[in-house]
Protein backbone atom coordinates (compact mmCIF):
# COMPACT_ATOMS: atom_id res chain seq x y z
CA UNK A 1 0.00 0.00 0.00
CA UNK A 2 1.12 3.13 -0.95
CA UNK A 3 1.87 5.66 1.94
CA UNK A 4 -0.77 8.27 0.06
CA UNK A 5 -3.65 5.60 -0.17
CA UNK A 6 -2.65 4.87 3.26
CA UNK A 7 -3.26 8.71 4.69
CA UNK A 8 -6.48 8.75 2.72
CA UNK A 9 -7.54 5.88 4.39
CA UNK A 10 -6.51 7.31 7.73
CA UNK A 11 -8.10 10.59 7.08
CA UNK A 12 -11.96 9.58 8.47
CA UNK A 13 -9.90 8.29 11.79
CA UNK A 14 -7.83 11.35 12.24
CA UNK A 15 -11.06 13.26 11.92
CA UNK A 16 -12.95 11.19 14.59
CA UNK A 17 -9.63 11.16 17.03
CA UNK A 18 -9.86 15.14 16.77
CA UNK A 19 -13.39 15.33 17.30
CA UNK A 20 -13.12 13.47 20.49
CA UNK A 21 -9.93 15.85 21.47
CA UNK A 22 -11.33 18.76 20.98
CA UNK A 23 -15.13 18.22 20.88
CA UNK A 24 -16.00 20.80 17.90
CA UNK A 25 -16.74 20.02 13.97
CA UNK A 26 -14.65 23.16 13.21
CA UNK A 27 -11.18 22.30 15.77
CA UNK A 28 -11.39 19.13 14.42
CA UNK A 29 -11.54 19.87 10.40
CA UNK A 30 -8.42 21.90 11.44
CA UNK A 31 -6.99 19.95 13.00
CA UNK A 32 -6.75 17.53 10.21
CA UNK A 33 -6.26 19.87 8.15
CA UNK A 34 -2.78 21.07 9.59
CA UNK A 35 -2.07 17.22 10.19
CA UNK A 36 -1.93 16.95 6.72
CA UNK A 37 -0.22 20.03 6.11
CA UNK A 38 2.74 18.79 8.80
CA UNK A 39 3.10 15.46 6.94
CA UNK A 40 6.89 15.50 5.35
CA UNK A 41 6.09 13.98 1.44
CA UNK A 42 8.74 11.43 2.09
CA UNK A 43 7.56 10.08 5.06
CA UNK A 44 3.30 9.84 4.61
CA UNK A 45 1.62 7.37 6.60
CA UNK A 46 -1.56 7.28 8.47
CA UNK A 47 0.21 7.02 11.34
CA UNK A 48 1.81 10.12 11.25
CA UNK A 49 -1.35 11.70 10.21
CA UNK A 50 -3.28 10.57 13.18
CA UNK A 51 -0.12 12.07 15.07
CA UNK A 52 0.34 15.31 13.58
CA UNK A 53 -3.71 15.49 13.83
CA UNK A 54 -3.63 15.13 17.49
CA UNK A 55 -1.08 17.39 18.22
CA UNK A 56 -2.75 20.03 16.42
CA UNK A 57 -6.31 18.90 18.10
CA UNK A 58 -4.71 19.73 21.80
CA UNK A 59 -3.19 22.58 20.48
CA UNK A 60 -6.63 23.96 19.07
CA UNK A 61 -8.78 22.77 22.00
CA UNK A 62 -10.50 25.75 23.78
CA UNK A 63 -13.49 25.29 26.01
CA UNK A 64 -15.96 22.81 24.96
CA UNK A 65 -19.35 24.28 24.63
CA UNK A 66 -22.15 22.24 26.29
CA UNK A 67 -23.98 21.76 23.22
CA UNK A 68 -21.51 21.26 20.98
CA UNK A 69 -22.56 19.89 17.72
CA UNK A 70 -19.48 17.85 17.30
CA UNK A 71 -20.74 16.14 20.38
CA UNK A 72 -23.99 15.20 18.83
CA UNK A 73 -22.78 13.18 16.31
CA UNK A 74 -21.10 10.71 18.47
CA UNK A 75 -22.27 8.03 19.53
CA UNK A 76 -23.62 7.98 23.63
CA UNK A 77 -20.54 5.87 24.62
CA UNK A 78 -18.28 8.39 23.13
CA UNK A 79 -20.39 11.46 24.32
CA UNK A 80 -19.14 10.01 28.17
CA UNK A 81 -15.75 11.06 27.48
CA UNK A 82 -16.95 14.10 27.90
CA UNK A 83 -17.51 14.15 31.45
CA UNK A 84 -13.77 13.16 32.57
CA UNK A 85 -11.64 16.18 32.85
CA UNK A 86 -9.60 16.87 29.91
CA UNK A 87 -6.23 15.74 30.34
CA UNK A 88 -7.81 12.50 31.20
CA UNK A 89 -9.99 12.39 28.02
CA UNK A 90 -6.75 13.04 26.40
CA UNK A 91 -4.90 10.56 27.96
CA UNK A 92 -7.37 8.26 27.50
CA UNK A 93 -8.02 9.19 23.49
CA UNK A 94 -4.04 9.14 23.16
CA UNK A 95 -3.10 6.09 24.66
CA UNK A 96 -6.38 3.89 25.17
CA UNK A 97 -8.44 4.36 21.69
CA UNK A 98 -5.05 5.34 19.64
CA UNK A 99 -2.48 3.06 21.21
CA UNK A 100 0.34 5.57 21.39
CA UNK A 101 3.07 5.03 24.11
CA UNK A 102 3.06 6.80 27.22
CA UNK A 103 6.40 8.42 26.20
CA UNK A 104 4.82 9.85 23.33
CA UNK A 105 1.58 11.08 25.27
CA UNK A 106 3.82 12.97 27.44
CA UNK A 107 5.36 15.03 24.85
CA UNK A 108 2.37 16.04 23.09
CA UNK A 109 0.55 16.56 26.25
CA UNK A 110 3.29 18.56 28.12
CA UNK A 111 2.65 16.21 31.11
CA UNK A 112 5.05 13.61 32.89
CA UNK A 113 4.84 10.32 31.75
CA UNK A 114 3.69 9.37 35.77
CA UNK A 115 0.84 11.89 34.69
CA UNK A 116 0.03 10.46 31.87
CA UNK A 117 -0.76 6.76 33.49
CA UNK A 118 -2.67 8.85 36.40
CA UNK A 119 -4.55 10.27 34.25
CA UNK A 120 -5.62 6.79 32.35
CA UNK A 121 -6.31 5.47 35.00
CA UNK A 122 -8.52 7.96 36.51
CA UNK A 123 -10.67 7.69 33.31
CA UNK A 124 -10.68 3.78 33.32
CA UNK A 125 -11.88 3.99 37.23
CA UNK A 126 -14.18 6.98 36.11
CA UNK A 127 -15.96 5.55 32.99
CA UNK A 128 -17.40 2.75 33.62
CA UNK A 129 -19.63 4.47 36.53
CA UNK A 130 -19.98 7.56 34.15
CA UNK A 131 -22.02 4.56 32.16
CA UNK A 132 -24.71 4.87 35.05
CA UNK A 133 -25.16 8.49 35.13
CA UNK A 134 -28.06 9.89 33.16
CA UNK A 135 -26.46 11.81 31.13
CA UNK A 136 -29.75 13.54 29.63
CA UNK A 137 -30.35 15.62 32.47
CA UNK A 138 -28.55 19.43 32.47
CA UNK A 139 -27.14 19.03 36.39
CA UNK A 140 -25.65 15.28 35.66
CA UNK A 141 -23.22 15.03 38.09
CA UNK A 142 -21.52 11.80 39.77
CA UNK A 143 -23.63 10.51 42.71
CA UNK A 144 -20.29 10.10 44.56
CA UNK A 145 -19.11 13.80 44.03
CA UNK A 146 -20.60 17.30 43.87
CA UNK A 147 -21.18 18.96 40.93
CA UNK A 148 -18.74 21.63 41.89
CA UNK A 149 -16.05 19.53 39.95
CA UNK A 150 -13.74 19.13 42.79
CA UNK A 151 -13.34 14.99 40.90
CA UNK A 152 -12.46 16.43 38.09
CA UNK A 153 -15.61 14.94 36.09
CA UNK A 154 -17.53 17.33 34.35
CA UNK A 155 -21.27 17.10 34.72
CA UNK A 156 -22.60 18.67 31.14
CA UNK A 157 -25.76 17.55 29.67
CA UNK A 158 -24.67 15.87 26.35
CA UNK A 159 -28.36 14.79 24.90
CA UNK A 160 -29.77 17.44 22.95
Amino acid sequence: MTGESEMVKALPNAFWVALLLTGTIEAAEAAVLDGIAAIELDRISGNSLLLATAKSAILRRIEIPEQSEGLSILPLELRRLFLLAPNDRDCFVLRALIGLPPGLCSGILSLSIHEVERALYTALQELPSIETWDITRRNGAHPAHDATGGSGVYAWSLAR
